[in-house]
């Protein structure tokens, strides 16, 4: 397998003996200047058709959090019809990574509909609930039963952006929230980013939910205060973005919506220089 680009000392992209592009992941590899040829014996996983954005966040996600969303995602495609995309493995591992660092600074996010998961997503939330227990197993790390319940939403929502692909609307929608946050912090957001193409994922489910008027509840209101008040400005910017989805929707956002916008808009501000 011939390596063109090292994303670190463990991870190359290569080419394969038909020319594909493939990630692959190997103790080492990415330790020599390419292009150069390396043995298969020395490639522990390959990762097909993975979309370049996604290829950008390796480096931010630790590798036993990707092994550990690799094995969710090989489980889910025994229990799932619809084909999945090798794109989820990524963006999975980069949920799984910020509901740790949650759990770290006791943030847990209360969740009342994960009854109604259990009993509508079945399947989903049996692979949810696999997830958690993996990561107690590797990790030793006690994630809530409501991070089962947020795994399986995760793999709900990418079900149905993979039948309905995205709607043309919905990326004018999210161009149009794209444009407030940089006119309210008067910067420009890197389109090219991971952080936003994370941030784009995110948006895409919100909207998926507002034009089903299913948004999330939950009595979240003592994290919602702490953040309003820590993060005043993102705040601000999450109630225009909130007051738009509303208007182009003709849907109420649920505070615990409302707490995840601040969370979202957080984050993509949060490498760029913007007072927040």
């Amino acid at each position: 397998m011939k390596v063109i680009k090292n994303i670190n000392n463990n991870v190359s992209l290569c080419l394969d003996n038909n020319n594909n592009e493939v990630v692959a992941f190997g103790k080492g590899i990415g330790f020599t200047k390419p292009p150069y040829e390396i043995p298969v014996s020395q490639i522990q996983r390959t990762y097909y058709d993975i979309d370049p954005v996604y290829i950008s966040m390796i480096n931010d996600i630790p590798i036993d959090i990707i092994e550990i969303s690799t094995q969710i995602i090989e489980f889910a495609r025994t229990q799932i019809e619809s084909p999945i995309s090798s794109n989820i493995i990524f963006t999975l591992a980069d949920h799984i990574n910020f509901a740790i660092q949650r759990y770290q600074k006791n943030m847990n996010i209360k969740m009342p509909i994960i009854y109604d998961i259990e009993h509508l997503y079945e399947i989903e939330m049996k692979i949810g609930l696999k997830a958690i227990a993996l990561i107690k197993k590797k990790m030793e790390i006690y994630l809530p039963r409501e991070e089962a319940a947020y795994i399986a939403i995760h793999l709900i929502n990418a079900e149905s952006m993979n039948k309905n692909n995205v709607q043309r609307i919905d990326e004018q929608h999210i161009q149009e929230m794209t444009g407030i946050i940089e006119k309210y912090f008067q910067f420009v957001i890197d389109k090219k980013g991971f952080n936003y193409s994370r941030f784009v994922t995110h948006m895409h489910y919100l909207l998926k939910r507002g034009q089903n008027h299913h948004m999330i509840q939950s009595e979240n209101v003592e994290l919602f205060d702490i953040l309003k008040e820590n993060y005043q400005k993102t705040y601000e910017c999450s109630i225009l973005i909130k007051n738009y989805i509303e208007k182009v929707l003709d849907c109420s956002l649920s505070q615990e919506e409302c707490l995840y916008l601040i969370l979202h808009i957080n984050r993509l501000c949060s490498r760029e220089d913007c007072n927040q």
